[in-house]
């Protein structure tokens, strides 16, 4: 019987894409979970796209990326991982992790890339997913991973990791030591999807380990709340930490009908994992149909509400959000008859395009407005970088989404809070805001 590597004590150096089934993100296995029961033999579509077609591959990074996806398909949940993954999430049941243990992923299946050349010879490359979304529902943080990594492997290299561990302390220590009269901050890491690559995302996670161990030494406030890697999160003893992804309600939206999907999907959510100290925290996505559409369905049973105590804020305005929140917790609080203070225990949970400057100024309105605050900070972390050659010019990370496009045959669509940025198929897009009454 062969013996199965221990990655988590392997230097990261060593370790080529992909080397475990739990270098993902937590969501994708909240959600595979919750998709075993309620969607279980669930067919999906599932496409890339990339929202800067100007950086290109070369056909070297393309077949490159070709073999590691192909990869995939010999990842096997191993006996340690199994026991670090049921110790740090209990609230995942034994019969979840024999079907992970026992699930073979098939990427020459289920993942067709293609190379589509340029008379330069560089290219694009479109990516299409198709299959059970059991299954498929792992592929799109590890495939974003090893595109990202192969571009900066191949394509544009004129970049060193040196200094990434200094960065990424200095960061923590900023997020964690605000100006005087702001909060210091909950935040946690959120980089997997678009890192620049597993061993500078490893430095960086050491990094910020070591500015919130030097800060709390210090009696200081503030925390490094986790990381949405589970292998890093296991591998460094954080909590692995995550939400719920557009893809959950966008499915549900598109296979019941787009009123009220925000409330199923909170109630379907909560008959996987219900409100527990134990089990996974209860944070809301809420722009899939628009933030407007979201607060109606929340404030209309302020029951289930009250059981959801953060809400995320992905797209548009976050000032704006914030106010909303308070005001859609206060009439809860108020229909509920709530004990203590309306706003006790809720936060806002900010998770877009965020760096240090921004998460600060985020951090001072909800001081201002009276509401607790969190933040997801992923690219700023794993793919900061300038250009060797000249460090006043930044080395720009990939642009780039994998998003759920059909399920059972229905099209899936997403309202952005962003204008612009509405994903789908335009006549379902046009059919899912006149049913949501937004034009």
């Amino acid at each position: 019987m062969t013996q199965e590597r221990d990655a988590f004590a392997l230097p990261a150096a060593q370790l080529e894409l992909p080397f475990s089934i739990l270098d993902t993100d937590l969501y994708k296995l909240t959600m595979q979970n919750a998709v075993l029961q309620h969607f279980p033999d669930a067919h999906v579509v599932v496409k890339f796209t990339n929202r800067a077609p100007q950086m290109r591959f070369t056909r070297e990074c393309f077949d490159w990326i070709q073999a590691r996806v192909n990869h995939l398909g010999t990842l096997r949940l191993t006996a340690e991982e199994r026991r670090r993954l049921a110790a740090a999430c209990p609230y995942f049941p034994e019969s979840y992790l024999d079907f992970l243990a026992n699930l073979t992923l098939h990427p020459a299946e289920q993942v067709k890339l293609r190379f589509h050349p340029h008379d330069d010879g560089t290219g694009e490359i479109s990516c299409h997913i198709e299959g059970l979304w059991r299954e498929c529902i792992l592929y799109e943080v590890p495939i974003m991973a090893i595109i990202s990594e192969g571009y900066f492997k191949f394509v544009d290299v004129d970049w060193s990791a040196e200094g990434q561990f200094e960065l990424a302390k200095a960061k923590a220590l900023a997020l964690l030591s605000p100006p005087a009269g702001v909060t210091p901050l909950v935040f946690s890491e959120f980089g997997t999807r678009r890192r620049r690559s597993f061993a500078v995302h490893d430095e960086v996670m050491r990094g910020l380990i070591a500015g919130a161990e030097e800060h709390a030494a210090a009696g200081g406030g503030g925390a490094l709340s986790g990381t949405s890697n589970v292998f890093l999160a296991l591998k460094y003893g954080v909590p692995p930490s995550g939400t719920i992804a557009h893809e959950w309600i966008m499915a549900i939206g598109a296979t019941g009908g787009y009123a009220h999907a925000n409330a199923r999907a909170m109630d379907m959510w909560t008959e996987v994992y219900p409100p527990s100290p134990a089990g996974p925290p209860l944070i809301m996505l809420t722009d899939t149909y628009t933030a407007a559409v979201f607060f109606a369905d929340f404030v209309a049973d302020p029951e289930r509400a009250a059981q959801w105590n953060a809400l995320r804020q992905d797209s548009g305005d976050p000032f704006e959000f914030v106010r909303e929140a308070k005001v859609a917790w206060e009439e809860v609080h108020r229909l509920t008859r709530g004990q203590g203070g309306a706003l006790e225990g809720k936060r806002v949970v900010f998770s877009d395009s965020l760096d240090v400057q921004r998460a600060i100024e985020l951090q001072r309105g909800c001081d201002e407005i009276g509401l607790a605050a969190a933040f997801g900070i992923g690219t700023h972390f794993t793919n900061d970088f300038r250009k060797a050659s000249d460090p006043s010019m930044p080395s720009k990370a990939l642009n780039m989404v994998i998003k759920l496009s059909v399920i059972d045959g229905r099209d899936c669509v997403k309202l952005s809070d962003d204008r612009g940025k509405h994903t789908g198929v335009p006549a379902e897009v046009e059919r899912a805001q006149r049913e949501l009454g937004l034009i």
